[in-house]
């Protein structure tokens, strides 16, 4: 029996723009090649939820957070899920070299507690 496989509207934006940037490129099969690539760890996460590691953060709101790197040659690509009691919920799929912390944060409505230091410090 299959699991299920959730997926954030962001996750999904996150697939269509991963896959036109492979299209701009000029490498269709690249992009549907990324496509298969993601889906299968997709299934093989929801199948095996304890693969991927548990994202490092302090806010309860990651707390169930795990990443999981795509395979190659697809391994610059973050797969960003939540284990469901039915399957798993991808919140993201992102470039390694992107800004992980700030993306999760917005997308979980989470204040950055280094721009609230920041903006302390620099009115003393």
């Amino acid at each position: 029996m299959s699991r299920m496989i959730g997926r954030r509207h962001a996750a999904r934006q996150d697939l269509v723009d991963i896959a036109y940037y492979y299209i701009s490129q000029g490498t269709p099969a690249t992009a549907l090649r990324f496509r298969k690539k993601a889906e299968a760890a997709f299934q093989q996460l929801a199948e095996m939820p304890g693969l991927g590691t548990h994202y490092d953060h302090d806010h309860p709101a990651l707390a169930e957070i795990r990443v999981s790197v795509l395979s190659r040659p697809f391994n610059a690509y973050l797969i960003f899920y939540r284990p469901m009691s039915a399957g798993i919920e991808i919140v993201r799929v992102l470039h390694g070299a992107r800004d992980i912390a700030g993306i999760l944060a917005e997308e979980f409505g989470i204040e950055n507690d280094a721009d609230g230091d920041q903006a302390e410090e620099e009115n003393e």
